[in-house]
């Protein structure tokens, strides 16, 4: 018992460096529980869920589900053996990969804004700043929709929070509504669901009129209503979803 506190005192006595690395994978699109979970696992090196839920301040009734869900996220690696026993992918490695995945969705706006520009076309490509006024943008479009609205996000729950109700109403008046989401993850009412577990940044079309890039934690956002910026995201979204991503059976 001795032994069992003093591992879980001593990932707390990290302070004000702990809280910094919690808000920090929050903002790439971890849960609370998640974000314990994954700095256990990177303090002690491997771990099966009772001990990740022991070190991590984490319930053992969601520690397997949450280690799980980082499994799918690709922040950790799993030993097949009995109990699990579960391994960190290495923080180098994950920073590698986040922002490789952020820069290349930044980038398809950075480039489309070029084209615009040597065509005389006005550049409307903004940038929204705060999580409140793009989690609203984002009903905002949601509400405006009358053909078909695409979500794509690996972080489903603020948004299902704030918006179920005007994703209820969208399908309720004809709107397609398509969403891709990570395993396991709960999602509003739509028409179809794709399931992926490389979710980086989230994305949302509107009609093929509007279309949203923004952070994982909401922060910061590329917003246009340019119809040859919009059509062309909604290609390079949309394309490839069937092939490599078939629908959820609903039931």
């Amino acid at each position: 018992m001795k032994s069992e506190r003093k591992n879980q005192f001593n990932l707390i006595d990290l302070g004000g460096d702990y809280s910094e690395i919690l808000v920090s994978l929050r903002r790439v699109g971890l849960s609370d529980y998640e974000s314990r979970a994954y700095i256990a696992l990177v303090a002690q090196g491997h771990g099966t869920a009772e001990e990740v839920a022991r070190i991590g301040g984490i319930p053992r009734t969601s520690s397997y589900k949450t280690l799980e869900s980082l499994r799918s996220k690709g922040f950790v690696r799993m030993n097949e053996s009995r109990p699990a026993v579960f391994y960190p992918v290495s923080p180098t490695e994950l920073k590698k990969n986040i922002t490789e995945a952020i820069g290349k969705a930044f980038d398809i706006l950075e480039n489309l804004q070029g084209v615009l520009s040597e065509k005389g076309t006005p550049q409307l490509v903004y940038m929204i700043m705060g999580r409140d006024k793009i989690l609203a943008k984002i009903g905002e479009m949601l509400d405006g929709a009358t053909t078909r609205f695409f979500l794509s996000t690996p972080s489903m729950a603020p948004i299902r929070t704030l918006h179920s109700q005007r994703f209820r109403e969208a399908v309720n008046r004809g709107v397609e509504v398509i969403i891709v989401a990570e395993p396991f993850v709960k999602v509003p009412d739509c028409t179809r669901v794709h399931r992926r577990s490389d979710l980086i940044a989230t994305d949302v079309i509107s009609d093929g009129r509007t279309a949203l890039i923004a952070s994982p934690d909401y922060s910061i956002c590329g917003y246009s209503d340019n119809p040859f910026l919009v059509g062309h995201l909604e290609v390079f979204m949309l394309s490839p979803l069937h092939e490599a991503h078939p629908p959820e059976v609903k039931p």
